[in-house]
């Protein structure tokens, strides 16, 4: 049994990395990180934003999934900016990563075709430096099992490829479970099989 293409995607480590370029005099510094929300990837921004309070602009895109992405000029002309920072990380197809790029004018203009090469250089060249990983969809539910059943639960869970983690033990056993998400309806088809013959499933979080 194997896994759909579809439970994969890429990403970048959790290590934050930096990488910088200069055109005509103006400073751009790439910054790249993993983030797991837009939540995360705002607070990120604003953090990046006040230890750089000095630059002439903080730039930045994030893509969390296909659908759930955003990006901002922060100042430069309308889509020189935040626009070509964002379609390297499509063009890429990466998900759930944020590019900053602060710049330092330099005190030459670039025009707008120069200040679109420039963040798009600048996100290209962060980009490079950094480690991207493959890493798999999951959806997550908790399995409650009889202990005559943990043998059971076990085998089904290494079938599907699944994750074992938190684990509670009490009259009963709680797994929470993490199968990936092409598998999961049939996962959750043969631990239904068991339905009060010892194993549950309780809770899904998707």
């Amino acid at each position: 049994m194997t896994t759909s293409s579809s439970d994969n995607f890429f990403t970048v480590s959790a290590t934050p990395v930096s990488a910088e370029i200069k055109i005509k005099g103006s400073k751009f510094i790439g910054h790249i990180f993993h983030v797991v929300n837009k939540s995360q990837a705002e607070s990120v921004y604003d953090n990046m934003r006040r230890k750089y309070y000095d630059a002439t602009h903080n730039c930045y895109a994030y893509r969390i999934s296909a659908d759930e992405f955003r990006y901002s000029d922060d100042g430069e002309p309308s889509g020189t900016a935040g626009k070509p920072i964002f379609q390297v990380l499509e063009g890429a197809d990466l998900i759930k990563i944020l590019i900053i790029v602060t710049r330092y004018f330099g005190g030459t203009k670039l025009g707008t075709g120069g200040l679109i090469r420039a963040y798009g250089d600048a996100a290209k060249t962060v980009l490079s430096q950094t480690r991207i990983e493959k890493k798999t969809r999951y959806i997550t539910q908790n399995i409650e099992s009889a202990y005559e059943n943990l043998s059971i639960l076990l085998e089904l869970v290494s079938r599907f490829k699944g994750i074992i983690g938190k684990t509670e033990y009490t009259e009963k056993i709680v797994f929470s479970v993490q199968i990936p998400i092409s598998l999961n309806p049939d996962f959750n088809r043969d631990v239904d099989s068991f339905s009060g013959r010892g194993l549950e499933r309780i809770i899904v979080d998707a």
